[in-house]
């Protein structure tokens, strides 16, 4: 009998060593919510790098002197692409250029998080007592069991804007910066612990703002709007387990005896979690977005009227409260974007009628 509970014991002691009564991401990666979050945004900053590098290149490649510079420092000397700014653009020959980049080093950016983790142990118990040496031979089974389940839902709300990202971000502190160590490669294990692919949405959402009619809605195409993106991603993950020890006993007394004992034991983690991202820019100040379009496609770039965006976060709540999220914002792009996660997510609220 002794022999039996040591071996109940031990496979107790298996499941119950990978529980959790508080459920987070950590549990199963080791990676807790905070470096999920800077991995996440550390991968859009990088993101935004290449873009302004990508961009660079094609002005330089055309014959600019200016961007032909900017990107020879910026290849040499990673760490000054904190000193970009759409004002390096002087002059009345570069005024679209400067409100093209001012466009998008104001764009505001927003990480919804939705992080639902569920465990469950089942322990099982079953026990076949003999009595041998009895016409007709006696026998008595006894089956014991317990279900637990544990779930936890962490949801918030994080900002920031491109030019953030790019000049503020990963600037160095006391030795160390935001960004070491944090860009990493696609986990396709556990997705969220690894690239998102946010790259490919801000080079989605640049060329479908300048080079397309993505607009507020209501809004004609190429007037003033809010042009928007939200990407919503769910990423699912599922771990389980089982084992089912056994000991078999020989009797030997005419008594009831412990002929074998069992104990199953089960343990399956379910992470789901989900992830919006919403892209915005402000576009107030600017009376066309048709302007910048045209200007890009156009074979000779001569001086233009000057149009400069004025300062449009002043008299702005710093928090949203949406129908589905609540999340900050310093500038009007960011809660924008915000705002078009909050129009995102509102959606999935169905209105069930009584019967």
């Amino acid at each position: 009998m002794k022999k039996a509970f040591s071996v109940a014991a031990i496979a107790l002691s298996f499941f119950a060593g990978g529980c959790a009564i508080h459920p987070l991401p950590e549990d199963v990666t080791g990676v807790d919510t905070y470096h999920i979050v800077r991995q996440i945004r550390c991968e859009a900053r990088e993101t935004i790098r290449l873009e302004v590098l990508r961009w660079l290149g094609k002005m330089a490649a055309a014959g600019d002197p200016l961007s032909q510079r900017l990107l020879l420092q910026y290849e040499n000397d990673p760490d000054l692409i904190s000193s970009f700014h759409y004002d390096l653009f002087k002059g009345r020959e570069y005024a679209q250029v400067r409100s093209v980049a001012k466009l998008f080093y104001d764009a505001g950016i927003a990480y919804n998080f939705d992080l639902t983790m569920t465990e469950n142990n089942d322990i099982s118990t079953g026990l076949s007592f003999l009595k041998p040496l009895t016409d007709p031979v006696s026998t008595l089974g006894v089956n014991a069991g317990a279900k637990r389940q544990r779930s936890n839902l962490r949801s918030f709300t994080v900002t920031d804007t491109f030019s953030y990202l790019l000049t503020k971000l990963n600037v160095e502190v006391r030795g160390v910066r935001y960004c070491d160590g944090q860009l990493k490669h696609a986990n396709y294990i556990y997705p969220i612990a690894g690239r998102i692919g946010i790259d490919r949405m801000v080079r989605d959402f640049i060329n479908l703002t300048l080079f397309a009619s993505l607009t507020e809605r209501g809004a004609a195409p190429g007037t003033a709007g809010a042009p928007t993106m939200v990407d919503k991603l769910t990423f699912t993950t599922t771990i389980n387990g089982n084992a089912t020890p056994m000991v078999v006993f020989t009797p030997i007394t005419h008594a009831f005896q412990l002929k074998q004992a069992s104990l199953t034991g089960s343990a399956d983690r379910s992470d789901v979690h989900q992830v919006s991202v919403g892209l915005a820019i402000s576009t107030s100040g600017i009376t066309e977005l048709g302007p910048f379009r045209s200007f890009l496609f156009s074979s000779s770039r001569g001086v233009r009227t000057e149009q400069e965006t004025p300062k449009v976060n002043r008299g702005l709540s710093p928090v949203i409260v949406g129908r589905r999220i609540t999340g900050g914002g310093r500038t009007a792009a960011e809660i924008l974007a915000v705002l078009a996660i909050d129009q995102v997510k509102s959606r999935e609220l169905q209105l069930i009628p009584p019967p």
